[in-house]
């Protein structure tokens, strides 16, 4: 008797929560997944990719944050800048020489037992100390994935830093609520997907919805676009996503 074909795996998951046997059973089923990969043993990496499946570590490069380890009191580093109430961490001055070092320690230790990382917050400081921040991880991992969430003021120059792009809020947000965008909002990100495209910068979706419904407006406006879509809660709480 044959066994029956393995189940296709799905593209990408985008989780923040801990690394629960539930949860890790549910990565392994993803070609991609974005972790907290500083949240995780090192076993735990280890088999999610031995069993084929590619880690990318999340890294933020414009915002200082509370992570494990990590502490973050606003004001008590001198390169912070300004609160972000929304998501309680802080802005940071990326072209600060204490920013520097930080942001290099944490992006080694995001890729330990990593195939490469996302680099969030890239809209939140000055671009020119961005882009300084990115070009260096670029020069000292230069076999690494690098994952940009959106960073469109910094295109074109960021383009050859990265290996491609990840459109959050690509049809839906959560702020001030769960909704697909407007006409305008619309507009606004099908100009970017064509300009990323044009840049030769692959291009996934990220997406937010509270309700199976609109979970599923998100992923078939992604699949017209061309693009795929992991639709997922506001705290990226949910490893298979919304269904």
């Amino acid at each position: 008797m044959t066994r029956p074909a393995p189940r296709p795996r799905r593209p990408l998951s985008i989780y923040y929560g801990p690394p629960t046997p539930r949860a890790l059973a549910a990565l392994r089923t993803f070609e991609t997944v974005v972790v907290q990969t500083t949240l995780y043993p090192p076993r735990a990496l280890n088999r999610l990719r031995a069993g084929g499946t590619r880690v990318l570590g999340y890294l933020s490069v414009g915002e200082d944050h509370a992570l494990g380890d990590w502490a973050c009191v606003p004001g008590s580093a001198p390169y912070h800048s300004g609160d972000n109430p929304e998501w309680g961490s802080v802005r940071v001055d990326a072209a600060h020489p204490g920013w520097r070092e930080t942001l290099n320690r944490r992006a080694d230790e995001a890729l330990h037992g990593a195939d490469g990382l996302l680099l969030d917050t890239l809209d939140s400081a000055a671009a020119a100390g961005i882009l300084e921040r990115v070009q260096e991880l670029r020069s000292r991992h230069p076999d690494t994935i690098l994952l940009a969430n959106r960073g469109f003021d910094l295109m074109p120059d960021l383009a050859p830093e990265v290996s491609g792009v990840l459109f959050e809020a690509f049809s839906t947000t959560h702020s001030p609520a769960y909704a697909l965008h407007d006409e305008g909002g619309l507009a606004y990100t099908a100009y970017w997907q064509v300009r990323l495209q044009d840049l030769g910068l692959p291009v996934v979706a990220l997406d937010y919805a509270d309700t199976p419904a609109l979970a599923r407006l998100a992923r078939e406006y992604a699949a017209r676009q061309g693009l795929h879509t992991f639709v997922t809660d506001r705290a990226l709480s949910r490893p298979t996503g919304q269904r």
